[in-house]
């Protein structure tokens, strides 16, 4: 799986990321494709190397064309993403892009949606900062897009509101549940564009384990006392830990989740964090159990974290399917681009909750039939396990014996791990 960490050294904006995208490798030409629907809205759109704090990276500069429509709605721009030549899931990234600022903005405005009319992010440099992201991501074949923590200054910036205090009231809200870090310094470090970016096409995360194959520097205008205006794309693929080189039966040996430093648990009474999942939900009435199997199959490679499906009873009386979806906020895009390609239904409705989950960990046990990948969560008594399905059915069907013996024998292998194991490494 390719897979990309953008590395916020001095913050994000919407140029910004497309500079990185830009400097790993993804062509000016393609940029340029992304946005020739656009036609004279865009009266000049140009790539430039900047310098900041003496270190190199890639910006883009859009001049405003004589066409370019003034303080869109909402409805606005997703009916002119709609209507573009766009890939199917590179429209769908950029209506959830704007869907999350409109949100962001009706918060921090007190309207509703249809209320919400767009001013610097709704200008055309920020629609060409989003379609040009969202098609950067797709081009270079990023799966899974993994984001540091986010650095926020201080200060005040100037609006079409007029002054407004930093970080913006709408980046703010964008960047609940994410790892924040206080600069202390005076300057918008994150942009409400960046933010809404990061959080629909990322995943918080600290630095994942890869095989490193590019490195791409986007550079922002402003300049930092502390840092290099920077922000750094690693991209390569995802490396999995060498199951040969677990220590057999031990759990100790399995790596525990790291510490994000954020949306801790309130004691031992609460264990776990938080974090946010996207919940998608839609009804359909007009397909066999079949299509609904293969859908939920394919809902799951998206990948879905799960896919519930219950029979319901709808209008005319006709027997129908409820299926809800639950995923990482960076992966509805996907998802729902596949149920609206994939299904007969007509619309999909959507919501951000916040989850509490366990601390998880994956590990290995020695069996008679191989290495068999187990499952830990964390609990109050310590770590418990279980084997993986997927894991013991390989084994089985690898080895010509039943589900039921492998399963056994992976628990047989977890209940000595445990007695062998310090008590306090468990």
């Amino acid at each position: 799986m390719r897979i990309g960490y953008l590395d916020l050294v001095g913050g994000i904006s919407g140029d910004m990321f497309v500079g990185a995208l830009l400097d790993a490798g993804w062509p000016e030409a393609a940029l340029r494709r992304s946005v020739t629907w656009m036609g004279s809205e865009i009266a000049e759109l140009r790539v430039e190397t900047r310098r900041p704090n003496g270190f190199r990276g890639l910006g883009i500069v859009v001049e405003r064309g004589a066409t370019a429509s003034d303080h869109p709605s909402l409805q606005d721009l997703l009916l002119r993403v709609g209507s573009a030549p766009l890939d199917p899931a590179v429209a769908a990234r950029v209506a959830a892009v704007f869907r999350r600022l409109a949100e962001a903005e009706a918060r921090a405005h007190g309207t509703r949606l249809d209320e919400v009319r767009f001013h610097e992010v709704g200008a055309v440099d920020s629609l060409v900062d989003v379609v040009a992201a969202c098609s950067g991501v797709q081009d270079l074949g990023i799966e899974r897009l993994h984001v540091s923590s986010v650095p926020l200054g201080s200060g005040e910036v100037a609006t079409a509101h007029g002054g407004i205090p930093l970080p913006a009231p709408a980046t703010a809200h964008l960047l609940e549940g994410a790892p924040v870090r206080w600069t202390g310094v005076d300057g918008e470090r994150c942009t409400p564009t960046g933010a809404a970016l990061i959080s629909v096409l990322g995943t918080w995360s600290p630095p994942p384990p890869m095989t490193l194959t590019r490195v791409g520097c986007g550079a922002g205008t402003r300049v930092f006392p502390d840092v290099p205006n920077l922000v750094r794309l690693f991209l390569g693929e995802e490396r999995l830990a060498d199951p040969g080189a677990v220590r057999p039966n031990t759990l100790g040996a399995c790596a525990e989740p790291p510490d994000w430093g954020w949306g801790e648990g309130e004691g031992e009474a609460c264990p776990g964090r938080w974090g946010l999942v996207a919940v998608l939900s839609t009804q359909i009435d007009d397909a066999t159990p079949e299509e609904i199997a293969w859908l939920t199959g394919k809902l799951r490679e998206g990948p879905a974290l799960d896919v519930l499906v219950e029979p319901v009873q709808m209008k005319k009386n006709r027997v129908g399917f409820a299926i809800t979806v639950i995923s990482r906020p960076a992966d509805e895009p996907r998802l729902v681009a596949l149920l609206l390609s994939a299904s007969p239904t007509l619309g999909v409705r959507r919501r951000i909750e916040w989850r509490r989950e366990l601390e998880r960990a994956v590990g290995h046990v020695d069996t008679p039939f191989g290495l068999i990948q187990i499952k830990l969560a964390r609990r109050d008594a310590g770590w418990v396990a279980e084997p993986e399905y997927e894991s013991c059915r390989l084994a089985a069907e690898r080895m010509g014996v039943g589900l039921r013996d492998v399963w056994r024998a992976a628990n047989r292998a977890i209940s000595e791990a445990r007695e062998t194991d310090d008590p306090g490494s468990a």
